[in-house]
């Protein structure tokens, strides 16, 4: 699910006392205190387990951030600056959870800088365009976006499900992917949370809702906890 997490796709156990830098000059906090904050094994239901942690000064596969790559043209001219507003450093943390149809995937990223308002209004300005828009790119995949409302943690939060169809040609051969994703900010802090599945095309279903939002609202309160 690296991709999109299903596209996917997004991305916190509690600070101990003296944790985490904060940087009086701009308010922001330091990634190394950001990864204490992400959620762990003992947060998630049962069934989940942990497959890779990591605090990073540079952004790479392993830590995409939301790959603009993910969203319809229709929102090609604000999801371009993505990555740049982003910036380099974060810390993140990925789960699998293996008792369903398909392997299910979470993703939690959280970081820091002076961007994180531009950045959260370029997500919001790319998945409203995006809402209810199915695409399907040169190699025949089909993205199918839909804006998620009356659900906000944090500051302000932007919500989307999107499911990921491989071509109608070999699609007895494929996995398709559904997924939700969460980006949030928490004063100079955001957070994307990415969880999807990949399931026989044609069988994969979203999590159940809830359930979903249940896991967003836990890192949320870790995060913000740390964001202080």
């Amino acid at each position: 699910m690296r991709k999109k997490l299903v596209s996917v796709v997004v991305s916190v156990s509690v600070l101990a006392g003296g944790c985490g830098v904060f940087l009086k000059s701009e308010g922001q906090k330091s990634a190394e205190s950001l990864s204490e904050a992400l959620l762990t094994v003992t947060d998630m239901p049962k069934g989940w387990e942990e497959t890779q942690r990591q605090v990073f000064d540079e952004r790479g596969n392993e830590n995409p951030s939301i790959d603009p790559s993910v969203w319809c043209a229709e929102a090609s001219d604000s999801s371009g600056n993505l990555v740049v507003l982003a910036g380099e450093s974060g810390a993140d943390v990925e789960m699998n959870w293996t008792a369903g149809s398909g392997p299910r995937m979470m993703r939690l990223q959280a970081w820091s800088n002076k961007d994180v308002n531009d950045y959260l209004s370029e997500v919001r300005r790319s998945a409203e365009s995006c809402d209810g828009v199915t695409s399907t790119d040169a190699n025949g995949v089909t993205t199918e976006t839909h804006l998620i409302t009356g659900r906000t943690v944090g500051d302000e939060s932007v919500s989307w499900s999107d499911s990921v169809t491989p071509p109608v040609s070999v699609v007895k051969d494929k996995f398709e992917s559904v997924g939700r994703t969460t980006v949030a900010r928490f004063g100079k802090v955001v957070m994307v949370l990415q969880i999807g599945d990949s399931a026989p095309a044609g069988t994969a279903t979203l999590m159940d809702e809830d359930d979903w939002w249940s896991i967003v609202e836990l890192a949320a309160s870790k995060i913000e906890k740390a964001a202080g």
